[in-house]
């Protein structure tokens, strides 16, 4: 199984956001485990470096955390084609229209995110991780 993690599922895991951390970090363990194939979009990288260290005020802790992501995920390219996609589509949210573009690409099976409301525009399917954990048992 593919899946294709948005920016705040790994966000939960790397600045411990209560009450979300537990079930983000199992989904990420089970990509660490390879028992799913995880993803993240090129673009999300960024964000996240971006806000690892806004939030920290530390870039090294922002490079740490974006090295551990290295290990654990595997990373999406984000295409011209994508690109053009995502802007055609005038979405509401041009960056959710993205990753739902690139999870479609790779023929992710989910995308993995706590706001499925965010997705429901697009024609891939959005699960919570306590959802995603539940289908996997």
């Amino acid at each position: 199984m593919k899946i294709m993690c948005d920016t705040n599922i790994i966000l939960d895991v790397l600045l411990e956001r209560e009450p979300f951390v537990e079930d983000s970090c199992r989904v990420l363990s089970l990509c660490e485990e390879h028992k799913i194939d995880g993803f993240v979009s090129a673009s999300s990288v960024t964000d996240i470096y971006y806000l690892v260290r806004k939030y920290t005020h530390s870039t090294q802790m922002a490079y740490q955390a974006v090295g551990k992501l290295l290990e654990i995920m595997k990373i999406c390219s984000v295409t011209n084609d994508d690109v053009l996609m995502a802007f055609q589509k005038k979405a509401k949210d041009f960056e959710d229209c993205l990753v739902a573009t690139c999870a479609k690409s790779i023929h992710c099976s989910y995308i993995i995110t706590r706001n499925k409301k965010d997705f429901e525009e697009f024609d891939i399917p959005a699960l919570l991780p306590a959802e995603l954990l539940l289908q996997i048992r």
